[in-house]
C-alpha cells in the first residue's frame, strides 16, 4: 500500500492509484475526532456519594470541559478538564487548513501541511494518552465506555499517519502528475447518489406496501360482510348464505337456524333488561335497609 508514493503539487502523499492520499485520510478522522469530542467516553457512578444521586452518568469531552467540579470530589476529571477544550480546536484547525492547502502550492502549502502534522503529533498525542488512560479506568465508580476504545483506534491511526507524513514529505520528489481523490466532488457525489439511490427504494417500497394495504381494506370489509350474511347449519355445522333454505352440504333446512338467528338479539336485549331491574331492586332494598 505504501509502495510508490507520490508528492503532490500542494504537498499531499497519494497512497495509491485510486487517489487515496494522507490529508484526505486526515481530514476524515479530524471530522470523526470532532464528532466524537460530544460521544459520552466515561460512565461515572453517582451512587458512590459524588452527588449524593444513584444515577450512573456518562460524560462525553464536550460535558468534561464544561463540568462544573467546585467542591465535589472528581479528581480524575479534573485532571482532564483543562486540557478537554484543545482537544475540539486541533482538529477544526486541521479541517480549515486541509481547505486551504488544497489551493495552495510551495512554501504555503508545506506549512498547512505540516501544521496539520505537528497539531496530530503533539495535541493527537496527549489526546491518545489521557483516552488510553479512560479506558484502563476499571473502577466501580468510574471506568470508560465502549467508545473509547473505538476513539483509541481513531487517534492512532492518526498518529501513525501524522509521523509517516511528516518523516516522508521532505524525503519524496513533487510529481507534478500525481493528484489526490477531490473529496468535495467525487467523494461527495458518489456518497449523494448512494443515498439517493436508497432513499428512493425505501419510498417505493413504502408506496407499494401503502397500496397493497388499500387494496386489501375492501376485501377484507367484503369478507366480513359476506360472513355477517349466512346462516350456521344447526345439523351439520356448514356456513350457508343466508337466501338458501336449505343447507348447501347436507340438505338439512336452515327455517330452524334462520329462526334462532334472528331471535339471539332479542334474547340478548331481554337479559339486558332482566340484569338492570335486578340492579335497580337491589339498590332501593339497600336504601330501605340504610334508612331504617
Amino acid at each position: 500500500m505504501f509502495k510508490g508514493i507520490k508528492r503532490t503539487k500542494n504537498n499531499d502523499l497519494v497512497i495509491n492509484n485510486k487517489g487515496l492520499s494522507v490529508l484526505n485520510i486526515l481530514f476524515v478522522l479530524s471530522a470523526l475526532i470532532t464528532l466524537f469530542f460530544f460521544i459520552p467516553v466515561l460512565k461515572v457512578d453517582f451512587s458512590y456519594g459524588f452527588f449524593g444521586d444513584d444515577l450512573k452518568k456518562s460524560f462525553s469531552l464536550f460535558s468534561m470541559a464544561t463540568l462544573k467540579l467546585d467542591g465535589l470530589d472528581l479528581s480524575g476529571l479534573a485532571a482532564v478538564k483543562g486540557y478537554t477544550l484543545l482537544f475540539i480546536i486541533y482538529p477544526i484547525v486541521n479541517i480549515v487548513m486541509w481547505l486551504l492547502n488544497k489551493k495552495s502550492t510551495g512554501k504555503g502549502s508545506y506549512i498547512f501541511v505540516h501544521v496539520i502534522y505537528l497539531l496530530n503529533i503533539s495535541l493527537g498525542f496527549t489526546e491518545f494518552i489521557i483516552m488510553n488512560a479512560l479506558s484502563g479506568l476499571h473502577a466501580d465508580e468510574m471506568k470508560g465506555t465502549f467508545f473509547v476504545w473505538i476513539f483509541l483506534l481513531i487517534l492512532l491511526i492518526n498518529l501513525i499517519l501524522s509521523v509517516y507524513g511528516i518523516l516522508k514529505t521532505g524525503r519524496t520528489e513533487v510529481d507534478e502528475n500525481a493528484a489526490a481523490l477531490d473529496m468535495n466532488v467525487d467523494y461527495a457525489k458518489g456518497i449523494l447518489n448512494k443515498a439517493g439511490n436508497v432513499a428512493t427504494n425505501v419510498a417505493s417500497n413504502v408506496s407499494a406496501a401503502a397500496s397493497k394495504a388499500a387494496a386489501s381494506k375492501p376485501q377484507k370489509e367484503q369478507k366480513d360482510e359476506v360472513k355477517l350474511n349466512t346462516v350456521v347449519c344447526d345439523s351439520c355445522g356448514n356456513e350457508c348464505p343466508e337466501t338458501s333454505s336449505f343447507c348447501t352440504k347436507c340438505g338439512h333446512s336452515l327455517e330452524d337456524a334462520k329462526k334462532a338467528k334472528e331471535a339471539t338479539p332479542s334474547y340478548v336485549d331481554e337479559a339486558a333488561k332482566i340484569a338492570r331491574e335486578m340492579a335497580s331492586d337491589d339498590t332501593e332494598s339497600k336504601g330501605v335497609s340504610l334508612s331504617k
